[in-house]
């Protein structure tokens, strides 16, 4: 039985556990580390480092994202989440994503794409990925992007970025979007205080390029 202390409590692991948890460690063939700060108006600023190792013959990484920002409101300071793959592999790869889910205050999609990844029948009315994506950027007086720096991830130590953005500038000419989004959000947020006012679930997708020997 091995003993550890934590916060000068003496705590018992059982070995089972912690073979179960060597093993899971072990079994991993990538790895990310999250790095996330405060700032003043409580909006978190988060960069993820990916690093990604391809095997032999053909290979896909993926990696589900919870996007999630607790207040939006006109005026709020820039909120923005990146990954940083790495790609420690001999192959170049392709950066790509997709959006599976998306809610903002009351208002919850899931695009086809999410579907299928939940194994469930499309809907009528659903959208793609891309289509939700256009409509989370253009759609809103507030405005909600994704991006990659690059499609391409390089070989030995290439990087490319996947970012998410959400912008509410106070002025953006939108007086009466604005005044009703600021509503609606405030209320949502009276009647639940522990919810985000944004949750997006996205998928992070790394494959190996089909020319890649």
């Amino acid at each position: 039985m091995l003993h550890i202390k934590k916060d000068g409590v003496k705590r018992k692991i059982r070995p089972s556990r912690l073979i179960f948890l060597i093993v899971l460690i072990a079994s991993n063939t990538f790895a990310w580390f999250i790095y996330a700060t405060r700032v003043e108006t409580n909006i978190s600023v988060h960069v993820k480092a990916w690093n990604v190792l391809f095997e032999a013959g053909d290979s896909e990484v993926t990696d589900t994202v919870n996007l999630v920002v607790d207040s939006i409101y006109p005026g709020m300071e820039d909120y923005s989440y990146d990954i940083n793959a790495y790609n420690r592999s001999e192959v170049s790869a392709t950066l790509s994503y997709v959006i599976l889910s998306a809610r903002l205050l009351n208002t919850e999609y899931v695009t086809v794409e999410g579907r299928a990844a939940a194994g469930q029948e499309v809907l009528t009315g659903d959208l793609t990925s891309a289509q939700l994506e256009q409509k989370l950027k253009n759609d809103y007086p507030f405005s909600i992007e994704f991006s990659t720096s690059s499609s391409i991830i390089g070989d030995t130590n290439g990087r490319a970025t996947f970012s998410f953005e959400v912008t509410w500038p106070f002025e953006n000419n939108q007086d009466t979007a604005d005044t009703q989004w600021g509503i609606d959000a405030y209320s949502y947020k009276n009647s639940n205080p522990t919810n985000p006012s944004i949750a997006i679930k996205a998928k992070v997708i790394i494959t190996q390029n089909p020319d890649a020997s």
